[in-house]
């Protein structure tokens, strides 16, 4: 008989089952510092907003906080990588209504089949992400600036290409995507589902999201590691622009129109519920799950305050203080680790 022993690891001694709950309770614990925290405050605000009003805590308000909420949810999918990568994009309401307006056109007016919307939608927002990405990339224009340039000029060509008009009376397939329901599950908080589900595979399990949060993290180690650092930027913008497209068709469908003034300051409020959820400002971290808490919390917050009779414009108070004491609260956390 040999001398010689085998030693084995613990895990592989393990027996199944412990094994089984070691795992779980990883995924447990990855979920709470994905939070960020955020469920708590959710539903301690949801508790107190229905001391307000006795039409918050009803299944319709709750259905429609989702369902706006959930077009928010779209666009911060997208907005995620985007910040990750230590960009933003100022321009996604404006496109918004640009990539709904021309969509809207072409069925109303030129027989393109309700099919060929979504895909066409995606394409067109994507095709937008690109000129964004190549005027941070190739032009050097700090995305700040580049974004900026192009919530006005995506406006400005809104504007101008439907001329006053609106577009009113989409077919059913269409308001499907924005009123409708599977079952209990109203049809816009499904795709939010998936497109959140995808965001945060996306970040976990390709390098995709490995890629951005290196270039987030440090642009200039990630290039002298190999990686085509303007080429994946490209792509993150063009990513948005895909999410800005699913998001302009759930909105048209949920309203029931087109017109040049949709989304309109969308692009303060989805950063605000990105920044909210622990994405890092300053790039390199990001987090889909906090991404969905922060909208939520956000919509649960606008609607609490108009049920509790507070105006649209304290709504907008309320959405700047928040901006402001998350990035304070990022801006002490990266004191606090040395980062910066």
């Amino acid at each position: 008989m040999s001398t010689t022993e085998v030693q084995r690891s613990p895990s592989t001694n393990a027996p199944p089952g412990k094994s089984r709950m070691s795992s779980a309770s990883s995924l447990v614990g990855r979920f709470f510092r994905e939070a960020n925290l955020l469920i708590l405050p959710t539903i301690v605000l949801v508790i107190g907003l229905s001391f307000f009003s006795d039409a918050f805590l009803t299944g319709n308000n709750l259905t429609n906080i989702l369902r706006t909420a959930a077009i928010f949810v779209i666009l911060g999918v997208g907005q995620t990588f985007v910040i990750t990568s230590k960009n933003i994009d100022l321009s996604i309401g404006s496109m918004m209504a640009l990539v709904m307006c021309v969509t809207a056109e072409l069925i109303m007016l030129h027989g393109m089949p309700v099919m060929l919307a979504l895909p066409f939608a995606m394409l067109m927002g994507s095709a937008l992400g690109v000129l964004n990405g190549v005027v941070v990339t190739k032009l050097k224009v700090p995305a700040l600036l580049a974004t900026l340039g192009g919530l006005i000029a995506y406006r400005g060509a809104v504007q101008e290409f439907m001329y006053g008009g609106q577009y009113r009376g989409f077919p059913e397939e269409i308001l499907i995507m924005g009123r409708g329901s599977w079952g209990p599950v109203p049809v816009p908080v499904a795709i939010a589902a998936v497109c959140a589900l995808l965001g945060w595979l996306l970040f976990k399990y390709t390098r995709f999201g490995r890629y951005t949060i290196a270039i987030g993290s440090n642009e200039e180690a990630a290039r002298r590691a190999g990686i085509r650092v303007d080429r994946w930027k490209i792509a993150v913008f063009a990513f948005q622009g895909a999410m800005v497209g699913i998001a302009a068709l759930v909105l048209m469908g949920r309203m029931n129109a087109a017109n040049p003034n949709m989304g309109e300051m969308n692009e303060l409020h989805v950063i605000a519920g990105v920044v909210l959820g622990g994405t890092l400002l300053f790039g390199g971290i990001g987090t889909i799950l906090g991404t969905v808490l922060g909208m939520l919390f956000i919509g649960t917050l606008e609607n609490g305050l108009l049920l509790a009779g507070a105006g649209f414009y304290w709504q907008q108070i309320f959405l700047g203080i928040l901006i402001v004491l998350a990035v304070a609260s990022q801006m002490l956390r990266v004191r606090l680790q040395g980062r910066y």
